[in-house]
């Protein structure tokens, strides 16, 4: 199995770099490609079994659309093709159709396989947690960002908050999803928080696995769950 990570050295903010630990411990004999931004991504001309791409500085996602730009088509086929890719934090706003960084009083067109819009204030940010339902199993975790996400993401979110607030504070969806591309505001790291869905996203590509430290991981899983369902717990800092 080849798993290609998209540039680490700036794609890892707020423990995102930790999904990629937990994918190497998880997938020990798995073939891991760590693309930096200097480079051509190995996805361009080859097909991995997966792909990762974690949070980043604003600076950095508009370096980031303007590198991914030239081969939105390679991504579209592969996306449609069902490429299991994961985007967490900001980066899956790289792939909705607009960026308006209101603070730098700049803009940027995303890649725009969402019809979805991002509005990124450096004067709002919003901490908080996420209890919901993704098919058949709980998520939870954390949220950390100064972005919200403005669109209908009803037909393809990827998870139904129970507590805690979706793309943005109105709304209760949270994410999106294309085939098996799942974009995710959700920190954590969420792989490690949530073993079940680490299989599952992982099962996508055909191969069946247990998350690494199972056993252990499901006691913090579970506890989580117990203490996110307490009602005494805060799950935003919403105006």
């Amino acid at each position: 199995m080849i798993i290609e990570i998209l540039f680490p050295e700036v794609c890892g903010l707020y423990g995102d770099s930790q999904n990629s630990a937990y994918l190497k411990q998880t997938l020990p004999d798995a073939q891991f490609i760590e693309t930096p931004l200097t480079d051509t991504p190995y996805f361009v001309e080859n097909r991995p079994d997966l792909i990762y791409i974690g949070a980043m500085s604003e600076s950095t996602q508009r370096r980031v659309i303007e590198k991914l730009q030239p081969y939105k088509t390679r991504i579209l086929e592969l996306v449609e093709s069902g490429l299991p890719i994961l985007a967490t934090g900001n980066a899956g706003e790289i792939f909705c159709s607009h960026i308006d960084y209101v603070t730098e009083k700049m803009e940027a067109d995303g890649l725009g396989l969402f019809d979805l819009t991002v509005k990124t204030d450096l004067f709002d940010r919003y901490n908080g947690k996420v209890l919901g339902k993704f098919s058949d199993m709980t998520i939870v975790g954390f949220r950390s960002q100064f972005s919200f996400l403005y669109g209908d993401n009803s037909k393809n979110h990827f998870v139904e908050c129970l507590r805690g607030d979706g793309i943005n504070r109105q709304s209760k969806l949270e994410g999106m999803r294309f085939n098996n591309l799942i974009c995710t505001q959700i920190l954590g790291p969420i792989l490690a928080l949530n073993p079940l869905f680490c299989e599952y996203f992982i099962g996508l590509t055909g191969n069946a696995v247990t998350a690494a430290h199972k056993e252990a991981a499901m006691m913090a899983y579970e506890q989580r769950i117990k203490e996110f369902n307490d009602p005494n717990v805060i799950f935003g800092n919403n105006k």
